[in-house]
């Protein structure tokens, strides 16, 4: 009975350790999962605000796109809305779908400036625009998200689109009109330029520029707009843009990264086969997009004209050598005469017409005479400042046009017309060379077996952000002579239509260049001096950070 009475004890005492260890246990998981609940909870209010802050940055957006002006309003946008001065962020909105997110935006006053002014339309662009090195044109917004005690911000920068957003650019995919060979003035010339002016959506293909029965070979023959491809071996490094469709020929290398964008403005599936799918597979290594916005210059870069100070405007023909900051300016072929001293202080130059009466330029009789009252700059050196060169008719690089090592320096070429390399070629009847010098080339449209010309580029290194408004960036007689090695450019390019700068292929060129095209990836945020951008120029988000 006292053993037994002893056992029912310990059974006791047992039982209770046993049911306070179990209600210990079951506090401490009570506390777990409040604490799981809790952590999940400020995960989720995390993630609603900084999604909430994206949406203030689509909104924004959205009121931008639909009116480039809604930036110079500031503050005083119509309601509702989200917008506040910087330090701010009274006015609110929810973020759609009940979420109970919700965003304030701040402007952020340019570098200097204190407050979006919305006076003036010029005291609206003094107080939020960048004029310093650094994106200039650009504003900025912060976004700021909230969700319960969370909150995240996005500064975004919103900057015009611009030509120097890409190494690459054109409107149209095909050869330049003037390259054909066709007579000034000819009906063929005519038909080019109407034909070829088309995107290949538009029925670019869809007619000859010229048709006629052979009866030798009883054969009707023609000439279609001709398609230029990116082929095997090519290699553009960096991002692309072109209004039109492209043309693959085999398996070329376009972009550098994921970040490079590869923009067409065709509908899917944006490029076609010179072959066929099963040969012809581009390796997009950038990130290729369609439907992409059409970007068109301006009609001509008059607007520079006005800009350029006095002393910095010329008429006729000229020659520049640039040398560090400094410059001198000569005619007749030399950098004597004008001009000797620093680059214009607001980085502009410009050429205009006198009495241009030279012939219309065809590259396969380009000569280069000492003088001409047409607006064509010839351009040579090393520089290390900023500078963008315009002319009224062409640009002529006749020689390494790079920027000085070390330095931030920033050069723009602008023509109305084309942008050439210099590559005089010496044309015989008999086949024989006849000239060594420049003055003796002959304009002759026929190679006849001559040779490359005195002063002829060999490897040229360019440096540069380069626009042919009109026509192309293109190498004159770029089909005579023999091979001139690499044309090296770091920079942009953005023309009309494609210039050709040789002939045969990358793995077996024939005559001119091969291409080595590498983006200045400071084009980003630098440009040179009151670089031309597309009409009409809706505002795009350049950047995105986190503050």
């Amino acid at each position: 009975m006292t053993d037994r009475n002893q056992e029912s004890g310990f059974t006791m005492i047992a039982t209770v350790i046993a049911m306070s260890i179990i209600m210990l246990l079951a506090v401490v998981a009570v506390a777990a999962v409040n604490g799981d609940t809790h952590l999940t909870r400020r995960d989720l209010d995390s993630k609603k605000a900084f999604e909430a802050a994206k949406a203030g940055i689509d909104d924004y957006s959205y009121h931008l796109n639909a009116n480039s002006g809604y930036w110079a309003e500031c503050a005083s946008v119509p309601a509702p809305n989200a917008v506040n001065q910087q330090g701010s962020t009274t006015k609110r909105r929810s973020v759609p779908g009940n979420t109970g997110a919700t965003y304030a935006l701040e402007l952020i006053p340019a570098t200097g400036q204190s407050t979006c002014n919305p006076a003036t339309i010029s005291t609206a662009t003094t107080s939020m625009i960048e004029t310093g090195e650094t994106l200039p044109g650009s504003f900025r917004i912060r976004s700021n998200g909230y969700s319960g005690n969370a909150k995240a911000s996005i500064v975004a920068t919103f900057k015009p689109p611009s030509f120097l957003d890409y190494v690459y650019f054109t409107q149209r995919e095909t050869l330049d009109p003037v390259s054909y060979g066709f007579e000034i003035g000819s009906s063929e010339l005519e038909k080019a330029n109407k034909l070829c002016s088309l995107t290949w959506q538009e029925g670019r293909y869809d007619e000859p520029i010229w048709e006629k029965y052979n009866s030798e070979t009883r054969r009707t023959e023609s000439q279609y707009c001709f398609k230029i491809s990116f082929a095997t071996g090519d290699q553009i490094k960096g991002p692309i843009h072109t209004n039109d469709a492209i043309a693959i020929n085999g398996t070329p290398s376009l972009g550098r990264n994921s970040a490079d964008m590869i923009e067409v403005g065709a509908e899917p599936p944006g490029w076609y086969p010179i072959n066929n799918t099963s040969v012809d597979r581009p390796n997009f290594v950038g990130t290729f997009t369609t439907r992409a916005p059409v970007l068109v210059p301006p009609a001509s870069n008059s607007q520079l004209a006005e800009i350029a100070q006095p002393t910095f405007r010329y008429t006729g023909q000229i020659q520049i050598c640039l040398s560090g900051t400094t410059m001198t300016v000569g005619n007749n072929g030399t950098c004597t005469g004008k001009y000797t001293g620093s680059i214009p202080t607001n980085g502009v130059i410009y050429v205009s017409n006198g009495s241009c009466t030279d012939a219309p330029y065809s590259p396969f009789t380009a000569t280069y005479p000492t003088t001409s009252g047409c607006g064509n700059v010839y351009v040579q050196g090393e520089y290390s400042g900023q500078l963008t060169i315009a002319a009224q008719n062409d640009i002529i690089i006749n020689g390494n046009l790079t920027r000085e090592s070390g330095s931030n320096g920033m050069l723009g070429l602008i023509a109305n017309n084309f942008v050439r390399i210099y590559h005089p070629f010496c044309a015989s009847a008999s086949g024989t060379p006849t000239c060594t010098t420049t003055t003796a080339e002959t304009g002759v449209r026929e190679c006849n077996g001559g040779e490359n010309g005195a002063g002829t580029l060999y490897n040229p290194e360019i440096d540069a952000a380069i626009l042919a408004i009109e026509h192309s960036i293109i190498v004159d007689h770029y089909d005579c002579g023999n091979v001139l090695g690499t044309l090296n450019v770091e920079g942009a390019l953005a023309q009309k239509y494609r210039g050709p700068v040789g002939t045969g292929s990358n793995t077996s060129p024939s005559t001119g260049y091969l291409k080595n095209y590498v983006y200045d990836n400071r084009l980003h945020y630098l440009e040179p001096p009151s670089f031309i951008d597309p009409k009409p120029a809706n505002w795009v988000i350049g950047r995105e950070t986190l503050g």
